[in-house]
């Protein structure tokens, strides 16, 4: 498996894999993503939205068939150490992976972050946690 910076030519790949996983978002087209790759096929994606001082981790997923194989963890790890030093956010309903990974819970996100109501539509809001972690 090969963790990797997406290029432009990955994008409408990405946005397929995200539409399928429902982790789609308006603009995602504009954010920088890595990608995780299987005998040259995406299988997992993870993005980050600069806000300036900080970025925010979004639409980090794995495609069914290759889950529980450490996909989404070597994704973050590679990004983390990509964007050494700089403050992430990220909203998730599976903080306990995301702990193990040194992020920590915190009470909102910074005022700068809009979420669409429509984007969480899917999601048990009482599930739902905002996390930081500096990379």
């Amino acid at each position: 498996m090969i963790i990797r910076k997406a290029s432009k030519e990955d994008i409408p790949y990405i946005v397929r894999i995200a539409w399928r996983l429902a982790l789609d978002y308006p603009g995602m087209e504009d954010d920088t993503f890595f990608l995780a790759e299987e005998r040259g096929k995406i299988i997992g994606i993870l993005g980050l939205r600069e806000y300036g001082d900080f970025l925010e981790m979004l639409s980090v997923g794995v495609l069914e068939e290759f889950r529980k194989m450490g996909v989404g963890k070597k994704l973050v790890e590679e990004a983390l150490k990509q964007i050494r030093g700089r403050q992430v956010y990220l909203m998730t309903s599976i903080p306990d992976f995301y702990g193990a990974l040194g992020f920590k819970e915190v009470n909102k996100f910074p005022e700068v972050i809009k979420k669409d109501p429509a984007w969480c539509a899917g999601c048990d809001v009482d599930k739902c946690t905002v996390m930081f972690r500096i990379a």
